[in-house]
């Protein structure tokens, strides 16, 4: 039963995934100009995120034992993007204080889900382990330099979503064929 209700809902952390590979790759083309728009658009992505981060953590609540992390993820995702969303010029300024925080505690939070998926019997879990490693670190370098992080977010901001979508996918996939993950 658990691992058929996860499979149902594989396709929502696929396309998490898939719209963060989006952003970065938005990010990487349009540099200089991106930056109002990036904070638009990671508003967005927060809510979005944050909506299906909740839903199918409160879907697998029964199933999976750690849903709690994947749904106090969710709240944090839609409260940034409320948050954003509701002035873009200031997100737009504050945009490596709040985006450093993201990926440090989406990082941390991809770090120790990698232990439970490990458990599981993954064969991916390092991917998971890795892709929260880095979130982190990137996370630490936007937030610990305001003026270097204004400069250098969307390079940085770029690779961690690109690193991101890609574990989220690849867990996504493994997921379809019945390993328990909580996204």
């Amino acid at each position: 039963m658990s691992t058929m209700k996860i499979q149902k809902y594989w396709w929502l952390a696929f396309l998490r995934g898939l719209i963060l590979i989006v952003l970065s790759i938005y990010i990487f083309q349009n540099p200089v100009s991106a930056l109002l728009g990036v904070a638009i658009y990671i508003s967005i992505s927060f809510l979005f995120t944050g909506i299906t981060q909740i839903f199918v953590s409160i879907a697998v609540r029964k199933e999976a034992e750690n849903w709690g992390w994947g749904l106090a993820g969710g709240i944090v995702d839609l409260l940034f993007g409320f948050v954003l969303l509701s002035n873009p010029e200031m997100s737009a300024a504050s945009l490596p204080f709040a985006v450093g925080f993201w990926l440090i505690f989406s990082g941390v939070m991809t770090f120790v889900s990698s232990f439970q998926i490990k458990k599981e019997g993954s064969s991916s879990w390092w991917l998971e382990m890795l892709g929260g490693l880095l979130s982190i670190l990137i996370g630490y370098l936007i937030s610990s330099n305001l003026i270097l992080g204004t400069l250098a977010i969307t390079t940085w901001l770029g690779a961690g979503l690109m690193i991101l979508g890609i574990s989220i996918i690849a867990l996504a996939l493994e997921s379809r064929k019945g390993i328990k993950s909580v996204f």
